[in-house]
């Protein structure tokens, strides 16, 4: 069953929203299932500009966020306004061809009572197309081994974003859908509430015809539980597939990993009763940020796996763009961003765009390259962390090294209970920030490369708003990072060759600050305020001033050199 959407209907709506003649016919070109390559050598321009009239395209159909499902977004948007005109929206639609859209896609597996139509369905909703696909062997049997051998009821794909937790549920998605009666993609991106999600799920399930849940107010129809036990009959009597990617998005921001945000806390139930009910379908949860529950929950029926940094994947990445490196530079990559395989994406076409291809000129030009769409994805994901957390990330990124767990408590300024401080580091465990090791027979904590990256130059960034505000108002009234961090307590003090470390925070503070100065006053006059608000803080006791006094004696320093 198809539903063709006309060229000149997309054409007419593309116009409405501003669309340009030379984004529409990019954009046309994508929604065919062209991959970026391919039209940047039709069209005879980069893949940067490619990326960059589609990223207009988007902004103009209000399609926000990062990631690989902003294109089936737009398709949906199109369908929806088509269907609209039509006077005939049909929810059920799937993912497909911009001009031949397979609705609702039909098999010959038959299936029994609790389906409308006895027949087996896959409604894709906002899964992304994945063109191409690169490695992954191992975690795609295992993952295999898991849904259809074991039947396991609940498994999550964990890990930070960009690791490629999204395309390698496609791929395992398209592998396994012949095992299963119904096949529901879903973007939890929205936020939906767990009851207009059920709601939603449930009318799939049901009779369209006949269906005895009304979207509309349907609370007052069903209770929440009674939805769930009706969803949990649905997965006994056919064997269903449910993917739901984005599953952070109804995790609350701004504390400890893993609680839900008001209004989904249903959510909680939905998933534990998934997992501990007796069913004979599967729910794949792709997350970058591990719910509380689920770590009580696993066990031979539940499951988790996290992808691995992959060298192998890199590689083929690299070698689509007819890139190459040596074993040595393969490691210092890979140590630089983590297995992040956006990042690595990103570098290589801007090897290939800026370098000649040279990958040894780009390591060289470069410490740790990041990208403005990897930047706001690390900004997503520090935003979401809460006051704590992002202290303690502060403190790794200004150590730049693995640090203990006494070593960190030492250093902070408010001696937390180790409970609380556990309770941290677990969370930033829980959101893939942090990595924890064992280093000369003890227990270490560092940032992921990226992470690393970013919190210094977010940390940089603060400490020289800090300085500036102390400059003009000659008190330290507005000081947070400079009274409760150590700056000193920095790669500068351990013992690498030069060519080996990164330079300390505090001289990435005094570098900034030192050309601003002179562009505009000179740095004789701020640093007189900034020596005697200093040595106003002599008398003054740590519970009074924090670390105020020794970050501006290293900074005053760093300026005068």
């Amino acid at each position: 069953m198809t539903t063709p959407i006309p060229q000149n209907f997309v054409q007419t709506i593309a116009k409405e929203r501003g669309v340009t003649d030379a984004e529409l016919e990019t954009v046309f070109m994508a929604l065919d299932g062209q991959s970026t390559a391919t039209i940047a050598t039709k069209l005879g321009i980069s893949d940067i500009a490619v990326r960059k009239r589609l990223g207009e395209v988007y902004k103009k159909f209000q399609i926000a966020g990062n990631g690989p499902g902003k294109l089936s977004e737009l398709r949906h948007q199109l369908l929806f306004s088509y269907h609209t005109e039509q006077g005939s929206i049909d929810f059920s639609q799937g993912k497909g061809s911009l001009f031949n859209m397979p609705i609702l896609s039909v098999g010959a597996a038959p299936v029994g009572a609790g389906f409308a139509n006895g027949r087996r369905q896959e409604d894709w909703g906002q899964a992304p197309d994945v063109a191409v696909f690169y490695g992954r062997t191992e975690e795609l049997t295992t993952l295999k081994q898991w849904i259809v051998s074991d039947n396991c009821r609940v498994v999550a794909l964990l890990g930070l974003a960009g690791s490629g937790k999204t395309t390698l549920s496609v791929q395992l998605a398209k592998q396994v859908q012949h095992e299963f009666d119904f096949v529901i993609w879903r973007s939890l991106r929205s936020t939906p509430t767990a009851s207009d999600f059920l709601t939603s799920l449930i009318q799939l399930f049901a009779n369209p015809q006949k269906s005895d849940l009304p979207l509309a107010d349907s609370s007052k129809t069903i209770d929440f539980n009674s939805k769930i036990s009706r969803l949990v009959e649905y997965l006994r009597q056919q064997r269903c597939l449910i993917i739901l990617d984005d599953f952070e998005a109804v995790l609350k921001p701004e504390e400890l990993a893993g609680h839900y945000r008001e209004g989904c806390e249903g959510y909680r139930d939905l998933i534990v009763r998934l997992c501990e009910v007796n069913h004979q379908s599967c729910v794949v949860l792709v997350s970058a940020e591990e719910p509380t529950e689920m770590a009580l929950l696993a066990g031979e029926k539940v499951r988790f796996l996290k992808p691995a940094i992959s060298e192998e994947i890199a590689r083929d990445i690299f070698k689509e763009k007819g890139l190459s490196a040596q074993d040595r530079e393969w490691e210092i990559l890979l140590a630089r961003y983590g297995g992040n395989l956006l990042a690595i994406k990103i570098v290589a076409t801007t090897i290939h765009e800026f370098f000649e291809g040279n990958v040894v000129k780009f390591l060289e030009a470069t410490a740790l390259f990041i990208e403005e769409h990897i930047s706001n994805l690390l900004a997503q994901q520090f935003d979401r962390m809460s006051n704590s957390e992002q202290e303690i990330a502060y403190w790794l990124a200004i150590a730049q090294s693995p640090i203990s767990l006494a070593s960190l408590r030492e250093q902070m300024l408010v001696n937390s209970s180790l409970s609380d401080l556990l309770k941290n580091l677990d969370s930033l465990g829980r959101r893939f920030l942090i990595e924890k090791i064992s280093e000369s027979g003890q227990t270490v904590f560092r940032l992921q490369p990226l992470i690393v990256q970013y919190v210094s130059e977010r940390l940089v960034e603060q400490i020289q708003a800090e300085v500036l505000e102390t400059v003009k108002t000659q008190g330290i009234e507005r000081m947070w990072l400079l009274k409760t961090h150590n700056l000193s307590r920095s790669v500068a003090q351990q013992k690498e060759s030069k060519e080996d470390r990164s330079r300390s925070i505090v001289e990435l503070v005094t570098n900034r600050l030192q050309v601003l100065f002179l562009k505009t006053v000179g740095s004789e006059e701020p640093l007189n305020i900034l020596t005697k608000v200093a040595s106003g803080l002599e008398d003054k006791s740590m519970l009074e001033v924090g670390y105020a006094r020794e970050n501006l004696a290293q900074i005053i320093l760093g300026i005068r050199r």
